[in-house]
């Protein structure tokens, strides 16, 4: 089913401009920008995005991690979940909240504002209603676009691998 060793279509190489771009923030590439490689102009801006959701944002990464771990349960996505699950334990989320976060609303281990952020990774994946005033007890304005941003961003992440059936990559399995 596969023609190349990262997602559904064949190996496309990668724009010098994006591995500029990668090297300057000290990353190699993954199998989500060799997917993308093929639409060059979709995937600077992309990249722009998601970099500007990890490096330059104001949200502590504890939170914006949880926020994109519980998205990539919700939308079923295992390859976002390979990358970030690392990811959150480096910003200090601890194993039992990672346990569990797919049960978050009953479990007793996430502090107010780490509540908020998963009522809102409910909204963002799914649509449900969600605690404004806890986002306002907790986040600016300012705060609360960024983690908009940074959920929504990632609910189409999850959808452009799932589509693209992008391979979760090897260092990670």
């Amino acid at each position: 089913m596969y023609d190349s060793p990262v997602s559904r279509l064949p190996a496309a190489p990668l724009p010098a401009s994006a591995q500029a771009r990668l090297v300057a923030v000290g990353r190699g590439p993954i199998n989500l920008h060799r997917s993308l490689a093929h639409a060059p102009a979709m995937l600077a801006p992309m990249l722009d995005l998601i970099h500007a959701v990890r490096y330059e944002s104001a949200v502590a990464r504890v939170y914006r991690e949880i926020l994109i771990c519980r998205i990539a349960q919700i939308e079923g996505s295992d390859y976002e979940l390979a990358h970030h699950l690392p990811m959150a334990r480096d910003a200090g989320v601890d194993a039992r909240q990672l346990e569990q976060l797919d049960h978050w609303a009953e479990a007793d281990c996430f502090s107010a504002a780490e509540r908020a952020v998963l009522s809102y990774a409910e909204h963002l994946g799914t649509g449900v209603p969600w605690d404004a005033a806890g986002l306002d007890d907790h986040f600016s304005p300012a705060e609360q676009t960024e983690l908009t941003v940074a959920g929504a961003t990632y609910v189409a992440v999850a959808r452009i691998l799932r589509s693209l059936e992008v391979r979760i990559d090897d260092h990670l399995r």
